[in-house]
């Protein structure tokens, strides 16, 4: 009577039910990826960080400054553009505006700041 066992039914899950699952399963998988790169793009990087340390000193460095200019240099791999233009209706106080970019063009920071000349 061995063989009367093989002929006892075994619970096994259909081709369409296999597939049922994997699409759910690709679904939450895709829902979660959307929630964490969101997160991740509106979270506070060290990048920004420290970006916008450099940018502080920079405006610290142009305060200090007697000649303010418009220009464009490099600290680390960020291109930082200083514009400095005459505050208005003011003749002693300048208007400095600090943007940062990274390697890629994109802007990262930014500062503006009013100061005595």
């Amino acid at each position: 009577m061995a063989g009367s066992k093989l002929n006892s039914g075994v619970k096994a899950s259909t081709l369409l039910e296999v597939i049922v699952s994997m699409v759910i399963i690709v679904l939450v998988f895709g829902i979660a990826m959307m929630i964490y790169s969101n997160v991740m793009r509106l979270s506070l990087s060290a990048k920004k960080i420290r970006v916008e340390a450099l940018l502080q000193e920079t405006m610290l460095n142009a305060g200090h400054s007697s000649t303010n200019t418009n220009q464009s240099f490099t600290i680390d791999d960020f291109r930082i553009e200083q514009e400095a233009k005459p505050y208005t209706g003011e003749s002693n106080l300048m208007e400095i505006h600090l943007t940062a970019y990274d390697q890629n063009q994109q802007k990262v920071a930014e500062l503006q700041k009013v100061i005595i000349n």
